[in-house]
């Protein structure tokens, strides 16, 4: 699905947002679907591990749980990048598989992590020290990993230069994040409901004994809602990303003096 070269409304570049995840469903949920596999391997895993409390253990549960947070951020790394891809493939309407996706992105990745790290530790000290603060950091680096991706660009110029794009169109982030974790909400609401009520009717004993069910199925929940939910965050800042390029930077006259050999790639994006 080609995207248009134009400034989009909030409610048009949403729309463009689920055209294109439709489109292109099997291969963002895939995207997903790999990179948060490994954390759901563990998580499944430690549900029917032996519970034994001693020191060893401890240091071991340690060790494991911080294990798993760098996984998991790994997986965010590598899913938002490689989306980040597959959309701008989409910008310039060429195919893209999975595969070559996360190829593409393979050599960014500790890159991608570490602003991913430092940015997520800026806006933590934001929120310690007043909410505000934190607030505004968060939506004013949300275009970081868009520019770091498309760019090519460290942290230092990723988030200065998505401080840039965001400018006077905070509140869309504001908005967007809202629509995802709605949509995060309901999706596993709605997913967790039945097993719920069962175990509520059931109650006693029953409740207790199917606890490790009951903790299987909800890891099993969060891991089919991540992979079908969070691609939506990431299309929608890929193209919010592209839209404040189209109105701050003229990038759809520059696109099309590249397409017809006239000028120079007007960023990395281009050659994505």
């Amino acid at each position: 699905m080609p995207i248009l070269l134009r400034p989009l409304t909030l409610g048009e570049l949403l729309d463009r947002a689920f055209q294109l995840y439709r489109s292109r469903f099997a291969i963002f949920a895939g995207i997903a679907a790999v990179a948060y596999l490994p954390v759901f391997v563990i998580q499944a895993f430690t549900l029917w591990s032996p519970k034994v409390i001693s020191p060893t253990m401890g240091i071991a549960a340690a060790v494991g749980f911080i294990v798993l947070i760098v996984l998991r951020l790994l997986g965010v790394a590598a899913a938002n990048s490689a989306t980040i891809i597959v959309v701008s493939a989409a910008y310039l309407e060429r195919p893209i598989t999975v595969g070559e996706a996360y190829r593409r992105v393979s050599g960014m990745l500790v890159r991608v992590f570490f602003i991913m790290i430092a940015t997520g530790i800026g806006i933590g000290i934001g929120f310690v020290l007043l909410i505000v603060p934190g607030v505004v950091l968060f939506l004013m680096w949300a275009l970081a990993i868009p520019v770091a991706v498309l760019e090519d660009a460290g942290l230092g110029e990723s988030v200065s230069r998505s401080r840039e794009l965001t400018a006077g169109h905070r509140a869309r982030v504001f908005a967007i994040y809202l629509l995802y974790f709605f949509l995060l909400f309901s999706l596993e609401s709605m997913m967790a409901a039945p097993l719920g009520v069962f175990v509520i009717l059931k109650g006693g004993h029953t409740g207790a004994a199917m606890a490790p069910i009951v903790g299987l199925f909800n890891v099993i929940i969060s891991y089919v809602v991540g992979s079908l939910v969070t691609p939506v965050i990431s299309i929608s800042l890929s193209l919010m990303y592209y839209d404040e390029r189209v109105r701050k930077e003229a990038f759809d006259i520059h696109a099309m003096m590249n397409a017809l050999g006239e000028g120079p790639p007007a960023s990395a994006a281009a050659t994505a």
